[in-house]
């Protein structure tokens, strides 16, 4: 019964954000709060190395469409509160839980929104597809599917990837150039369909048209009854929710190397396998099984605690916007540790050159240098 459950603690979080919004004032802030107190169970949060097997599936998925509505009503709570009156004096403090107010639609955008859109965009029935899409326009990229399925599942761990942050790049200008090159890939997209249909890139019959069309939609309609300031700040939430998806990116597969066109392999992905990591990440960061085979199921996913891991997403996330903090105490030492002991000899010469472009030590010229000085001589 506790694999049914602990899924709803995603709802939960989105019903905090609702109940904040709607109890006004400084509970605007309550969904952004649950970062916090979430970051500090994921500090004592156990490893969690137990398959999920569930006996009936379509009881397992009754969250993930609940968050559908969920989010809807979430931006709905925001409008409402917009058009009844913040509930606090002074501009300070406005400003202040209005600013809370979008760092809540934020977070619940990133986690567990994008979580759960990634789930439902891997199915193959058109009402998860487009529930997906929906759930993705809150993030400000309806059509996050086309890029994803499509390029990051074959080309992963390359530069080939635009979600694939190479040695020595820091987060931030990762956002904006895996933002321009996702854009990129999807008007290259859209102009093959057109080549294809005959449709025009803004005809309905294109999915270009839908792209901004369901991106409008949802400060369009929180706007018309929460005012303008309340339609301008959706938007906001919404590219900032963007960058934030890109960010998430950053830490998945940061620095890895594959030999394009191989295998799959269990190296080939970071995982984080703590049991709150799992449970609001969806089972995503038991990542490399879902790159093994994209058609499992959340639930079908075998956590592989011999693959390599990184620390849970909290640390990841606060430490990847803290370069220096990234790279000594997170990025570095977990990719020494991946070239020495995991990469085969074709993913060591490449990992050689990334250290070498990203200015890191040649930690894989010293070890070859100690193993030829350990090797007996021939007298």
């Amino acid at each position: 019964m506790m694999d049914y459950l602990r899924y709803y603690l995603c709802s939960l979080m989105v019903l905090v954000g609702i109940a904040g919004f709607v109890a006004g004032g400084w509970w605007m802030l309550a969904g952004l709060g649950t970062f916090f107190v979430l970051a500090a169970v994921a500090q004592v949060s156990p490893r969690d190395h137990r398959p999920r097997r569930f006996r009936y599936p379509l009881l397992a998925d009754v969250p993930l469409y609940l968050h559908g509505a969920l989010m809807v009503a979430l931006y709905g709570a925001f409008a409402w509160r917009m058009h009844a009156g913040i509930g606090v004096e002074g501009l300070a403090a406005q400003a202040v839980v209005l600013l809370g107010a979008v760092g809540s639609l934020v977070w619940l955008n990133a986690v567990p929104n994008v979580p759960i859109a990634h789930e439902l965009m891997h199915r193959k029935d058109w009402f998860s597809r487009g529930l997906a899409k929906v759930m993705c326009a809150f993030f400000a990229d309806a059509h996050r599917d086309i890029p994803h399925l499509y390029t990051h599942h074959i080309h992963f761990d390359t530069d080939a990837d635009a979600d694939y942050a190479p040695r020595g790049t820091t987060v931030y200008p990762f956002m904006w150039r895996c933002t321009r090159r996702n854009v990129d890939e999807l008007l290259a997209a859209a102009r093959k369909r057109r080549d294809v249909t005959g449709a025009g890139l803004w005809s309905p019959r294109n999915f270009l048209f839908w792209e901004v069309a369901l991106l409008v939609a949802i400060p369009l309609a929180v706007g018309l009854y929460g005012g303008l300031l309340a339609g301008l700040l959706t938007l906001g939430a919404q590219v900032i929710a963007k960058f934030f998806l890109e960010a998430l990116n950053y830490l998945q597969h940061y620095g890895l190397v594959r030999v394009p066109g191989s295998a799959t392999r269990l190296h080939h992905t970071w995982n984080h396998l703590g049991w709150l990591d799992r449970t609001i990440g969806y089972e995503i960061t038991t990542h490399v099984d879902h790159h093994i085979d994209p058609d499992l199921r959340f639930d079908q996913l075998v956590p592989h605690p011999d693959a390599p891991q990184m620390p849970n997403l909290f640390v990841c996330a606060v430490s990847a916007f803290i370069p220096p903090l990234w790279f000594k105490y997170v990025a570095m030492p977990r990719l020494k540790d991946w070239d020495l002991r995991f990469a085969d000899a074709a993913e060591r010469e490449i990992a050689r050159e990334a250290n070498r472009k990203a200015g890191w030590p040649d930690w894989l010229g010293e070890a070859a240098a100690d193993d030829v000085s350990a090797t007996p001589q021939a007298v």
